[in-house]
């Protein structure tokens, strides 16, 4: 067992933590993307941005200019390894930092926009990371229950709290920790509703496009069709059974059995024992959450019935954004304006987490 130090366990609240939004886009709650961890370097590299939001066939920019200026911390998320397959993580991987970006207006309010960047701790690092993260917890009053925005964010501590999570976030941080940045983007020039899915991670010393699960493709197109609904090319099935719980009509038309083994697919794509973001394509835990909400009431179909679904000791409730009733978004974890998204999966990641937490460094 590793030694975190004497001091209480860890709640949903403390290992995935949702800030608040700004009062504005001039002050940041957390800190940018351009700002600078403990390296000298920015938390989301430029370079790597702008390799992600041009057009891979006009080579133009998907975004505002101003954009990359307009990045703000929105989220953290801590986890023992990388999960590149399902189940617990093996003990000797490195653990992850993952930092969520989006891009914040004068008002306060969030572009349909996320940048998520992949950091490393080192698995000599992990001890005092875990040891890190009860003292950071240990500046607010304890903030049980289901995720939601961050209530130490928020509370009369937020000033502490927030000066110790950023020293946390630069410490942990930088380019030379960066293993991986994603975009979820909603390009300005759309005539639909839709988004751009694409990443780039790091194989030895340079980064290469990240192939989407299923395909030989290295970008997702997800485009809103229905209520909720969505048409995503490449087209993919995997796990089997999610195409037929995307598509509105081709659920409405189908039997019962088949309807309650295309939902059974969204569970199994929630499920961090089941499944990881290297065996699923992007899509399938990002819109899992509504389309789940929208077509088991529709279909009279109790989710906690279907089997292979996730369960945990901890609260595993999204009743703390509007995920689940928001088909105009695929954010999984961050703000479409001012409203908070929390998706089904990075619940029962962090529930996940904290049990492998508990596992390998107790309180105590």
């Amino acid at each position: 067992m590793g030694d975190a130090g004497v001091s209480p366990a860890l709640e949903m609240n403390d290992v995935t933590i949702l800030a608040p939004l700004p009062q504005s886009g001039a002050t940041p709650v957390l800190l940018r993307g351009s700002e600078l961890a403990d390296d000298g370097t920015a938390f989301v590299p430029r370079a790597l941005f702008d390799r992600l939001v041009n057009d891979r066939s006009t080579g133009q920019s998907i975004l505002a200019a101003d954009s990359y200026g307009r990045l703000h911390l929105v989220a953290v998320r801590f986890d023992l390894c990388d999960r590149h397959l399902p189940g617990t993580c093996p003990e000797a991987e490195d653990a992850r930092m993952r930092l969520v970006f989006q891009p914040i207006l004068d008002g306060g309010a969030a572009n349909d926009v996320g940048f998520h960047a992949f950091c490393a701790i080192r698995n000599d690092e992990i001890a005092g990371a875990v040891a890190a993260l009860r003292d950071l917890a240990a500046t607010a009053p304890a903030q049980p229950g289901a995720l939601r925005v961050s209530p130490a964010l928020g509370g009369a501590t937020s000033g502490a709290y927030a000066t110790k999570l950023r020293a946390f976030v630069k410490r942990y941080g930088g380019d030379a920790r960066i293993v991986r940045l994603t975009m979820i983007a909603q390009p300005g020039m759309l005539s639909q509703i839709g988004w751009a899915l694409r990443g780039v991670e790091k194989k030895g010393d340079t980064f290469v496009d990240m192939t989407i699960v299923g395909s030989t493709d290295t970008s997702e197109s997800v485009i809103l069709n229905g209520s909720p609904g969505y048409d995503v090319t490449p087209v993919t099935d995997t796990p089997a059974g999610l195409l037929g719980a995307l598509k509105a009509a081709t659920f409405a038309a189908a039997d019962a059995a088949t309807k309650r083994a295309d939902l059974a697919a969204l569970v199994a794509a929630e499920n961090p024992l089941s499944n990881t973001a290297e065996t699923v394509p992007c899509v399938a835990c990002h819109v899992s959450t509504v389309v789940m909400s929208g077509r088991a009431y529709g279909a009279v179909i109790d989710p906690l019935t279907l089997p292979g679904r996730y369960t945990s000791r901890f609260d595993l409730s999204v009743a703390g954004g509007k995920s689940a009733e928001t088909p105009n978004t695929i954010r999984a974890l961050g703000y479409l304006n001012k409203d908070p998204m929390i998706s089904q999966r990075v619940v029962n990641d962090t529930a996940q987490a904290l049990t492998e937490i508990e596992d390998r460094y107790p309180a105590r």
